[in-house]
């Protein structure tokens, strides 16, 4: 029977409250959605910066510590019994909380939500699964993850085909259609600051060529591969500088603080390169940036920097991995190289640092490209679309 009620309440269960991918993109399907149709309802974990976006938003915001959030550290006996007690803590309140609230629909962004997502099941409300993730290793742990979240599912969402790919390779039983929607990007984050500041960081002048890393520092989003291949760059060109945009997860400091020394202790790129803590408002990093770099070691299941920075009008330099092929039309819009190859990466830089002609045309196309394949509307309207199909099915 077809849903009667004018405003139908959708539950987000979100596993950060940070603004980085996945929490972008969820502010952005919130943001856009008709809220004469729905009424968004947001579950963190914590306090955090996305919150304030969320709320002038339109979106009810609740922080829920106790919410079971997976991460890497869980995948050990002591991290599964922190999820077991977080747990225990949540089933009985969030069952209760989707009934006192008549949430119609439960939207469960990234895969580290399931045990919080499993809950559903016992509430009886349908679940979009949104899946943001591939996840290479452990494999046990990817296959559990894939499986429990298609067996809770309504619908399975992946943000790309790469995702999709994966997830269901990862399947020991699919029993949820998989649909794909990639994420767009509104320009609301990308219009363009001072920038100035920015470049004072790595000395840099009118006539210097920036490249940037824009991303959480984690093992497996190149930064290092991308200060090897800085170094050779800069011992062969004076007007080249670097940024690396971003913060490590609480409580993985070590990562962040690697990378800090890793180039500290270059004497090469001593004022010339420099990193960063996150910048929401990161139209600034965009605006300084004369080349984004995305250096990805592992499949990338997205890419949001990407498209932002075709969004921007820069080229693109990725690696040749997970969805970033989706995204990047390679020698049109930017270069593809060899994943966790410095010498492939420097040979792209080198050969946009010599053809500013060419930096500009693929800047010029990136846009294009982005008009046509990566505007928030179209993502927005992909899931009104796909809620009014579940809540009227």
């Amino acid at each position: 029977m077809p849903i009667t009620c004018s405003r139908s309440t959708l539950l987000f269960l979100h596993g950060s409250a940070d603004l980085y991918g996945s929490d972008i993109t969820l502010l952005q399907l919130v943001s856009g959605l008709d809220q004469e149709r729905f009424r968004c309802v947001v579950i963190v974990p914590y306090a955090g910066p996305l919150i304030p976006y969320l709320q002038r938003a339109g979106a009810e915001v609740i922080v829920r510590s106790h919410l079971p959030v997976l991460r890497r550290q869980h995948t050990n006996l002591k991290g599964f019994m922190h999820i077991a007690v977080s747990s225990f803590r949540s089933v009985r309140w969030l069952i209760g909380f989707m009934r006192r609230q008549d949430v119609a629909l439960v939207h469960s962004n990234t895969l580290a939500v399931l045990v919080a997502g499993l809950v559903t099941v016992l509430a009886r409300r349908p679940q979009v699964f949104h899946v943001h993730e591939i996840i290479t290793r452990p494999r046990a742990v990817a296959s559990l993850l894939a499986t429990l979240s298609s067996a809770v599912s309504t619908v399975v969402v992946a943000n790309s085909q790469a995702t999709a790919d994966h997830y269901r390779r990862a399947c020991l039983a699919t029993l949820a259609p998989i649909k794909v929607i990639m994420n767009g990007t509104g320009e609301s984050r990308l219009h363009k600051r001072s920038k100035s500041s920015l470049r004072l960081h790595v000395g840099a002048g009118p006539r210097h060529t920036i490249f940037t890393l824009i991303g959480r520092i984690n093992r497996w989003k190149g930064h290092f591969v991308f200060i090897e291949a800085a170094e050779f760059l800069a011992t062969e060109f004076e007007h080249v500088r670097f940024l690396v945009v971003g913060d490590s997860f609480s409580g993985q400091e070590r990562l962040s603080e690697a990378v800090d020394r890793r180039i500290q202790s270059s004497d090469v790129l001593k004022g010339r390169m420099a990193r960063l803590p996150h910048i929401a408002e990161v139209g600034s990093v965009y605006a300084a940036s004369d080349i984004i770099v995305v250096p990805s070691t592992e499949p990338e299941p997205f890419g949001l920097v990407a498209v932002e920075a075709m969004a921007a009008g820069l080229p693109v330099i990725a690696s040749r991995v997970g969805a970033l092929p989706e995204i990047i039309d390679d020698n049109r819009t930017g270069f593809l190289v060899e994943p966790n190859n410095s010498a492939a990466l420097l040979a792209a830089m080198k050969e946009l640092i010599v053809s500013p002609h060419q930096q500009a045309t693929m800047g010029r196309e990136g846009r294009k490209r982005f008009e046509s394949c990566f505007r928030v509307e179209r993502y927005v309207d992909e899931f009104a679309g796909l809620y009014k199909e579940i809540l009227e099915g």
